[in-house]
């Protein structure tokens, strides 16, 4: 296929009361990228939690499912007030999901894993369409390990291929194993690599799938803040580029009911990736989302007949220059020269800790040429240089420019309340579905 067009979502986590909501609250998604003749659905990382509420029949959990119903545009005034006193009494007990879904992983793995597959494979079968699922903590169906774990289906509903996050966050380490793999999942729109969260801030990864054949990068991200967020567009943006390959980078928006810690809310706009070359912009994005916080889908055109062309044409073609096995060994080199760079002694244990001067007889100082240190990058300054007569950017303002929002610390926290228009619209497409199917006008 030379061209086609790939979808990409960004999605608010909820709390659905059974499968059967989550599922049509899947296809609201599902619909949008089929009225775009959409051939690959990308979704989020850590979406596919939202499998686990309704496997949860616990009293916090109940709270907790009860207090999300009364903060619905549809809840009724008794929900709301219901909700309130749930959400009170939730709060009171610091529940979360946390304790539920640590549980689930250990008695009911196996069915998370099968209510997984059924569900997503279910909706590409459906929709006819490569859908590459969200991730979530599942078991590995090649060993049975827990691993943080997304899986791409086909259009007839069969699984293709999973890939497991080999880089784990603290909140991962809690529910599972690291993969140690990275491998390219054959579909019939292409070649895909999928890399989970923050497997993308090393160009190792993104160079090891370009050499195995991978022709699109699918990038799932979940983010808390700004900063890693913006860790994480470039990371993509990186791989794509140094590489010569699509990329589509889905992020998780809303409440993270799974932290224990409160307000904590993930954030980001998602994008759909092409080399530089083929942007009309030159900056490597087709499309992006317009705000941090509310849902939507995202399409744009991956046109390979243009791709192999640059491929051929490009006066940096890391297909042409560099082979496999040049990549490897310096790898190789480079990684072994970092290893074995001196390091400062610790601090002999018998010392007291206040001993200033035993400390400093103990580490023995160390010398270096400039040819033992890597440079991996330097900014030193802007540039080009600020004209005479533009002033100088104030901290706050260069720190909080991405959320086009007043220089406020909340601002680097909480998404405005204005960007909440699409996900109402999203909403929306649920309640037209809804009407159409029950013979009634909305």
């Amino acid at each position: 296929m030379e061209r086609y067009t790939v979808a990409c979502v960004q999605q608010r986590l909820r709390l659905p009361l059974t499968t059967d909501e989550l599922r049509e609250s899947l296809r609201r998604f599902l619909r949008a990228a089929e009225n775009k003749r959409a051939r690959l659905l990308v979704f989020p990382e850590l979406a596919g939690l939202m499998i686990v509420p309704p496997l949860l029949v616990d009293f916090r959990s109940s709270l907790l499912k009860c207090a999300d119903v009364g903060r619905r545009r549809s809840a009724t005034l008794w929900q709301k007030m219901v909700g309130a006193m749930a959400g009170g009494a939730a709060g009171a007990l610091r529940a979360n999901y946390q304790v539920g879904l640590s549980g689930l992983l250990d008695v009911s793995a196996v069915q998370l894993w099968e209510r997984y597959t059924e569900l997503f494979g279910g909706l590409a079968r459906e929709f006819s369409v490569t859908l590459v699922a969200p991730s979530m903590y599942l078991p590995d169906p090649f060993d049975g390990v827990l691993r943080h774990l997304a899986a791409v289906f086909g259009p007839d509903g069969t699984l293709l291929g999973t890939q497991a996050k080999v880089m784990l966050t603290k909140e991962d380490e809690l529910y599972c194993q690291p993969g140690s793999t990275w491998d390219v999942v054959q579909t019939e729109v292409g070649a895909l690599g999928l890399i989970l969260g923050g497997d993308v801030f090393y160009p190792e990864v993104g160079r090891l799938l370009a050499f195995h054949g991978a022709e699109a990068l699918i990038c799932l991200g979940a983010s808390s803040n700004l900063a890693t967020y913006n860790k994480l567009r470039a990371g993509a943006l990186a791989r794509m580029q140094d590489n010569q390959i699509f990329a589509a980078c889905a992020f998780l928006v809303g409440p993270n009911y799974f932290s224990p810690a409160p307000d904590v809310t993930f954030l980001g706009k998602s994008a759909i990736f092409a080399p530089q070359e083929l942007t009309p912009r030159f900056n490597g994005v087709l499309v992006e989302m317009g705000n941090f916080g509310s849902e939507g889908v995202l399409t744009g055109e991956w046109d390979f007949a243009a791709l192999k062309s640059l491929w051929a044409k490009s006066d940096s073609s890391v297909r042409n220059q560099v082979n496999a096995s040049q990549a490897s060994q310096m790898l190789a080199a480079l990684y072994r020269q970092l290893q074995n760079l001196p390091r400062l002694e610790e601090p002999d244990a018998t010392h007291p800790a206040g001993d200033a001067s035993s400390r400093s007889a103990h580490i023995q100082p160390v010398r270096l040429t400039l040819d033992d240190l890597p440079i991996i990058a330097s900014v030193t300054s802007r540039w080009p240089p600020r004209a005479a007569g533009e002033g100088t950017i104030p901290l706050q303002e260069a720190v909080h420019w991405g959320l086009n929002s007043p220089a406020t610390d909340d601002a680097a926290s909480t998404p405005d309340p204005r960007y909440e228009e699409e996900t109402d619209e999203m909403d929306a497409l649920g309640d037209d579905a809804r009407a159409r199917r029950d013979g009634t006008t909305a």
